[in-house]
């Protein structure tokens, strides 16, 4: 997010439950970050005092895509869905962000518009900060410029990873990649093979995320439940067996 982190919408990371001050949150989650866990407390106390927590309701936009970018979101609590709704109401979900994660970190940087809409899946609380004053704290601080490098990089590296996901592969094949890669994003790698992990996505929407239909994705999945890979619920799966997921997605 050793210990599991289970993908239920209104759990916040563990060691993180109980705090009640975003300002509090804002810190832990910076500090556990791979991208800002090397910036100075000076640094991290400059950046959080420049934020405004903000609650964001269940279905609430917390951006839309094509629409400039004035401030940026960092997620302390909920869930965000990350998607491009097309002009038939068609959507095209792009994945989950979890505490911790920044929203629109590109259009502050090339001065684009948002990429993608973004809204709440359940009550979630966010902490904003402008763009512009964001743009100045990073010109004044290094380490904080190569955070927000170090955050670029790792969304490329898992836009990549989602890229070799090749179309042309049979659905099982690219479903066991998908399921691979979010849980990577909801638990620690250590322990993925030993330990089952709760992905907080229902089959529409991984059926949106891969293009397909919610019936052919249901027959992959039920396929996978039968030999022992993953364990269907309401609203979520759960992965059973991280190994033998992986060799599927590898094949």
């Amino acid at each position: 997010m050793g210990k599991i982190v289970t993908a239920k919408a209104n759990q916040l990371p563990v060691g993180l439950v109980g705090s009640s001050c975003p300002q509090d949150l804002a810190q832990q989650l910076l500090a556990r970050s791979p991208a800002f866990n090397t910036c100075s407390q000076t640094v991290l106390n400059a950046l959080i005092n420049i934020g405004r927590a903000k609650q964001v309701a269940k279905g609430e936009y917390v951006c839309r895509s094509g629409m400039p970018v004035t401030r940026v979101c960092m997620l302390l609590d909920g869930v965000l869905e990350i998607a491009r709704i097309q002009s038939d109401g068609h959507r095209h979900l792009v994945g989950l962000a979890l505490p911790g994660d920044f929203i629109s970190f590109t259009g502050m940087i090339d001065g684009g518009a948002h990429l993608h809409d973004v809204l709440a899946r359940n009550d979630a609380l966010v902490m904003e900060f402008n763009a512009q004053e964001l743009t100045d704290l990073r010109h004044q601080h290094i380490s904080l410029v190569m955070a927000c490098e170090r955050l670029l990089v790792r969304r490329m590296r898992l836009m990549y990873d989602r890229l070799a996901a090749d179309p042309a592969w049979v659905l099982e094949n690219r479903l066991a990649h998908i399921l691979c890669m979010c849980a990577d994003l909801f638990a620690k790698k250590s322990s993925l093979v030993s330990t089952d992990v709760d992905i907080g996505l229902s089959q529409t929407d991984v059926a949106d995320m891969l293009g397909v239909s919610r019936q052919s994705v249901n027959f992959a999945l039920k396929k996978m439940e039968a030999e022992g890979l993953v364990r269907l619920h309401y609203s979520r799966i759960s992965i059973t067996n991280m190994t033998a997921l992986k060799q599927l997605s590898e094949s």
